[in-house]
């Protein structure tokens, strides 16, 4: 495995109905996460679908979006943040008049205590 970063725009990018950049694939990453940017518009959006495997998580770098994830309802703004976890249907609608840009993140199963070596999984039962 080798370091790299990529630039705006720079990644492996493919259309399945909305145009997506890969900058990490799950070949690259060690656990199988893996991070893409969405760029998306009205009327692109996805139908509603379950992912079995992987949490889905969504950072809005520009736009805005109302995700639906089993029975609730997040608008969703630049700058902000949704989980949304495996095995639960979901879908989002783009309520901006142009383009929606987003960084999306998937991660598949693994043992909760070992993220950062176990920092992160700390932090969380000590809050």
């Amino acid at each position: 495995m080798t370091a790299y970063r990529l630039k705006r725009g720079e990644g492996a990018t493919h259309n399945l109905g909305i145009d997506f950049t890969v900058k990490a694939g799950e070949f690259q990453s060690t656990n199988g996460a893996a991070v893409m940017e969405y760029v998306t518009r009205r009327g692109e959006e996805p139908e509603a679908h379950v992912h079995p495997t992987e949490d889905e998580m969504f950072y809005v770098l520009e736009g805005r979006l109302t995700f639906h994830c089993d029975g609730q309802r997040f608008d969703v703004e630049a700058g902000g943040f949704v989980f949304l976890p495996r095995g639960l249907k979901h879908g989002y609608a783009a309520r901006s008049d142009g383009p929606v840009r987003l960084l999306v993140i998937t991660a598949p199963p693994r043992e909760r205590s070992k993220g950062w070596g176990g920092f992160v999984a700390d932090l969380e039962s000590s809050a």
